[in-house]
């Protein structure tokens, strides 16, 4: 993988809770904006945004089913992201918006484990 998109990825990890923009990222790895994301796609099989993106829906997720954050303070983990468009964004990635994700989640925890017959 090209070293400057290991660098890329390594500050987008290190930074998921802020926004830092492709064009920071771009100067960060000496790299025009069109140029790195070009390299990015070309390497990850997504665009950087659509990359970070999928980071904060999967770490929306863990944190909905790992802590007792609101999803207003998730938000705010997660970039201060605004409250409508991190919505549909979380419902486009896991089909539930997060509140009816989290409250999923909880029903199953409620349910008793299934007991099958032994043989």
């Amino acid at each position: 993988m090209d070293r400057r998109v290991i660098a890329a990825l390594e500050l987008i990890h290190a930074n998921l809770h802020k926004r830092v923009s492709i064009a920071e990222l771009a100067r960060a790895v000496n790299m025009s904006r069109w140029r790195f994301c070009h390299v990015f796609k070309t390497e990850v099989s997504l665009s950087p945004s659509g990359y970070i993106g999928t980071l904060r829906m999967r770490e929306a997720e863990r944190m909905l089913g790992e802590t007792f954050l609101s999803v207003k303070e998730i938000r705010a983990e997660l970039g201060n992201l605004d409250r409508s468009h991190f919505s549909r964004e979380f419902k486009n990635f896991c089909g539930l918006t997060p509140s009816e994700f989290r409250k999923r989640l909880n029903v199953l925890r409620a349910q008793p484990p299934a007991h099958y017959p032994s043989k």
